[in-house]
């Protein structure tokens, strides 16, 4: 796709170097707003410019139980909990998956969350979807739903998301996962999470000029696939825990780069989505 368009492709190597007028024509071409259907259509949120929606994170394999206290493993049953919990809070735009179920082939969790979410949500999904044929029986759950794919694809009623790899590694899968999005209509999120001071620099500008180069990149193969293919500019890039060498979820440097990021996403007028700090 990049090739076919004017950047240079080194097969040896894998690495695509892209000409600034394909980066320039994306940005121009990616809607600054889109809607977010929800199955209850009274539940429709409209990201973009300054308004902001509050969604929970995901996705973990191991909660806290409610009842014991104790830490444990992620079921089924907890995630079709979260979705009725989530559902009932008014200040939450839409439903994320927050776990990842344990209790099922790790292959069948993308699909399970999706079920879940389709099964007992009344708003808008953020699925996290890793391969294509999970994809496509999102997809084929979803026109169930809405009266058909040609009704979906006018009315999407989740987004998926298309997570490079820091520093500057877009994944076979998780592209794969991005075309075949815009190829349909469903809007796609790009969310590196990139480490400061373990997989990007430690100098959190620094960071953000890998970031910025990951989500760029992304979605000026989305716009080629489909121009006017809805996307977010997202993130969840933090800093290194450098005792345990994990990603610092909630870190104040998590906060500082989730702002900038959005500010990023305006002055390029596109709906962003950032992890909270």
């Amino acid at each position: 796709i990049l090739g076919d368009n004017g950047a240079v492709v080194d097969e040896k190597t894998n690495i695509v170097k892209i000409p600034p007028h394909l980066v320039e024509d994306a940005i121009i071409s990616t809607p600054a707003a889109y809607r977010a259907h929800a199955l209850n259509p009274e539940n429709d949120y409209v990201p973009g410019g300054k308004k902001t929606g509050f969604v929970n994170f995901g996705e973990a394999a191991a909660l806290m139980d409610p009842v014991t206290r104790k830490v444990r493993a992620a079921t089924k049953k907890d995630v079709d909990d979260t979705v009725r919990f989530i559902d009932t809070l008014e200040n939450v735009v839409g439903w994320e998956r927050p776990l990842t179920p344990c209790d099922l082939d790790p292959d069948m969790a993308s699909i399970y969350n999706a079920y879940a979410f389709f099964k007992g949500s009344s708003k808008h999904g953020f699925l996290g979807i890793y391969t294509v044929d999970h994809f496509k029986a999102a997809v084929k759950m979803g026109a169930v739903m809405a009266g058909g794919e040609d009704k979906l694809a006018q009315a999407p009623l989740f987004t998926c998301s298309a997570d490079p790899i820091s520093p500057l590694v877009l994944s076979a899968e998780a592209t794969d996962v991005l075309i075949e999005a815009c190829k349909f209509g469903i809007p796609i999120k790009i969310n590196p999470l990139g480490m400061a001071g373990g997989t990007t620099c430690v100098d959190l500008a620094a960071t953000l000029v890998t970031h910025n180069s990951e989500v760029l990149a992304s979605i000026t193969i989305g716009q080629l696939v489909r121009k006017g293919a809805p996307m977010v500019y997202g993130s969840s890039t933090s800093m290194m825990d450098l005792r345990f060498s994990l990603d610092s979820m909630g870190a104040p440097d998590m906060a500082m780069l989730s702002a900038a990021v959005a500010k990023l996403a305006q002055f390029y007028k596109m709906p962003s989505w950032v992890g909270g700090g």
